[in-house]
């Protein structure tokens, strides 16, 4: 087996060294999801001992059914047979309510664009297999993403109350089921930074007439979708996103894995290192893209000339074992918008300056209001603290000093050595 072997990585926490054993489930994990992407089958011995490590970590990364082939436990197998069914039937739900919406859109001369789910999912040797959360499109045309929102309220959806900066949830129930699927409606790709460079160069990639949308056929329907230098571009800030807010699993990299090994001759890699070394953001591609190749697979002929510290993707890996699948953060996460080299109590007003645009779009572009603005995003934050995630101001304020710290890692708008 390629990764049994005695894995030491190490991360800086203020200073003190910590190290971290790859221990033999997580390396058992690692070839097993190797094999899924590269469609080989290594002969792996699963000792007794590591089996419910093992199980419970494929299941928090989301990848249950490429355990499957490796099990000969009946007792064991049974559950996660019936686990995988569910996925496979989540699959075809969400690919039914993707083209109900798509269907709707077009019917009304609605211009769209899907990303991620379905679409990621149709280039996996098993596209069931893929774990599916919701639907997201995108309408960057201001006037047509009003239609949009009208339209679906008008059709049975219903807004979401949650609060984004880059879309507009809407939730839809099935009489007959009674099951609620989220779609996303995205008038931004991907969510505000702080680094304005960064939103500048999002919004000149992805903007009203940016580009020129191609099209995929998925189980006999045709969707409009980002070419694949664009793609790749968004999904490497759907990433940086989802690390910087919530974390992310090994799911993330399958998904890039896959993408790259379909399209690579398709796409522009030079574009893609010019628009990351510009948003700053060249060393988290450099280090998803080496980590693919190690761990995933990836084929060395994808953007040779990229490479990065092998000791730094162990790292990297190992966190993203460590924090379970998109949407798994911690209870007493603090989300920051990028890393900082030291934590101020400057820091913690930028970051809550910055959430009280998010959650007031339009009465944040007036200064004037700010102070009261700071104090209603203020108590909204306690509250949330002390009763949605039930933990306190200090823990939560501790826990971001240890995520920032982590993030440090990928050196986030940071372009030094570049």
């Amino acid at each position: 087996m390629q990764y049994i072997r005695n894995v030491e990585t190490q991360i800086c926490y203020y200073g003190r060294v910590q190290r971290f054993f790859m221990e033999t489930f997580e390396q058992i994990f690692l070839q097993i999801i190797h094999d899924a992407c590269t469609n080989k089958t290594s002969s792996i011995d699963i000792a007794p001992q590591d089996m419910d490590a093992l199980l419970a970590l494929a299941k928090d990364q989301s990848c249950v059914p490429y355990v499957l082939p490796y099990l000969n436990d009946k007792n064991r197998l049974e559950p996660l047979k019936y686990q995988t069914k569910l996925m496979m039937l989540n699959y075809y739900q969400i690919d039914q309510f993707t083209r109900r919406i798509a269907a709707l859109f077009e019917a009304n001369q609605i211009p769209y664009v899907l990303l991620k789910g379905i679409s990621l999912a149709a280039f996996y040797p098993v596209s069931e297999y893929r774990k599916l959360g919701d639907v997201d499109l995108y309408i960057n045309e201001k006037e047509q993403f009003e239609r949009a929102g009208k339209l679906l309220l008008a059709n049975g959806f219903k807004k979401d109350d949650d609060v984004s900066d880059h879309h507009q949830g809407y939730l839809y129930t099935f009489p007959k089921t009674g099951r609620t699927l989220i779609l996303e409606l995205h008038f931004r790709i991907v969510g505000l930074y702080q680094y304005a460079p960064a939103n500048q160069i999002v919004d000149a990639v992805f903007g009203f007439n940016a580009f020129q949308p191609e099209h995929q056929i998925i189980n006999g329907t045709t969707y409009p979708v980002l070419p694949p230098t664009q793609y790749t571009f968004y999904m490497l800030h759907h990433m940086l996103k989802h690390y910087l807010y919530s974390g992310f699993g090994i799911r993330l990299l399958c998904d890039f894995t896959f993408y790259l090994e379909h399209f690579y001759s398709q796409i522009d890699f030079d574009q893609i290192h010019s628009w990351c070394h510009d948003s700053k953001i060249l060393h988290l591609y450099e280090i998803i893209l080496e980590t693919c190749r190690i761990y995933l697979g990836l084929s060395e002929t994808v953007d040779p000339t990229v490479h990065y510290d092998r000791r730094d993707c162990e790292s990297f890996i190992q966190q993203l074992l460590a924090g379970g699948d998109v949407n798994k953060a911690t209870a007493a996460a603090l989300v920051g918008s990028t890393s900082y080299s030291r934590i101020t109590p400057f820091t913690y007003l930028k970051e809550g300056h910055l959430q009280m645009h998010v959650r007031f779009p339009k009465l944040g572009k007036c200064p004037l209001l700010w102070p009261a603005l700071w104090i209603i995003t203020f108590v909204c934050f306690l509250h949330n603290t002390y009763t949605l995630r039930n933990t306190t101001l200090k823990e939560t304020l501790r826990s971001f000093k240890q995520d920032n710290q982590r993030s440090k890692l990928l050196r986030i708008f940071d372009n030094t050595d570049n």
